[in-house]
């Protein structure tokens, strides 16, 4: 395969850890960066995976002043999603953005173009990002059409990949996360063969079988979403994106109130902060007030 011989000689044994990272194995990516030797590159991908487990504090302290601008980015990833100085954060990203060398750092770019994600500024993050070449930003930039509801441009970009990159977890990923997003089963069904396909070559991460549980849900096979996010918390009693999907998939399954709330309670714990926790609050409390009203009429 082109992609496989082009990541060896541009990669080498950082395959691995690249691979799990993006396919939500976050620990095994992790040990395997603990196996190579230090590199910027190799704690770039660390650092992310620490950070999607939630260890921002050991980010933040282990990236000193003097590390490369690609490894003072991640550290201002982890500040950023640890809810410490958001606004300081992109004040320092679009600085080093206005560096003349910037355009070269794909790693400051994918970094920049994150926050922004985050902030739901999607103008600024494609006008870093859009016309990069490198296969970890343009997956970025799938993520961000998909965000604003163009699934279209999504697919060319995809078409793109394809064409540069075809045996690439990314790809692969940016294909399936673009079919689940296009309207119709048969795109849903696709998605799923493509998650699943993923991994049974890798491994089963609570990231693959959310996405397979999503897939099901948008053909209506509730019943088996159930099942795949039942497995996903078996694996992690609190993660949140399951407990998530499981408290819609249950009130598709019209599931007793009392197995719902039961849920939804956990994830009001686990998460408290989490956006959609907060919706969902706001929805009670909403749903809560016209109750009374009306009980007063």
């Amino acid at each position: 395969f082109f992609f496989l011989r082009k990541s060896s000689a541009a990669m080498g044994d950082l395959y691995g850890l690249r691979n799990a990272l993006y396919l939500g194995n976050y620990q095994q990516a992790v040990s395997e960066a603990m196996s190579l030797g230090a590199s910027t590159e190799r704690d770039f991908f660390m650092y992310r995976a620490l950070i999607e487990q939630g260890q921002h504090r050991v980010v933040m302290d282990e990236v000193g002043a003097q590390a490369p601008v690609a490894l003072q980015a991640v550290k201002m990833l982890a500040s950023y999603l640890s809810g410490v100085s958001k606004e300081a954060v992109v004040a320092q990203l679009k600085e080093w953005l206005t560096d003349a060398t910037a355009q070269d750092n794909w790693q400051l770019i994918l970094v920049a173009a994150t926050v922004f994600l985050h902030e739901r500024d999607h103008k600024e993050a494609l006008k870093i990002s859009h016309q990069s070449t490198q296969i970890d930003v343009m997956a970025l930039v799938v993520q961000i059409y998909l965000q604003m509801d163009r699934p279209d441009l999504a697919r060319k970009l995809v078409k793109s990949m394809q064409e540069q990159y075809d045996d690439d977890t990314l790809t692969k990923l940016s294909h399936a996360w673009t079919s689940l997003c296009e309207s119709g089963g048969e795109t849903a069904q696709d998605a799923l063969y493509e998650f699943q396909e993923l991994g049974e070559k890798y491994h089963m991460s609570l990231m693959l079988l959310n996405a397979m549980a999503s897939c099901n849900m948008h053909m209506g096979r509730f019943d088996e979403a159930e099942r795949l996010l039942q497995e996903a918390l078996s694996q992690s009693p609190n993660d949140t994106t399951s407990l998530i999907n499981l408290v819609v998939c249950l009130n598709q399954l019209q599931k007793p109130a009392e197995v719902i709330g039961r849920y939804t309670s956990q994830l009001k714990i686990s998460a408290p902060a989490h956006p959609w926790v907060a919706k969902y609050g706001e929805l009670e409390t909403s749903f809560d007030r016209c109750a009374n009203q009306l009980s007063k009429e």
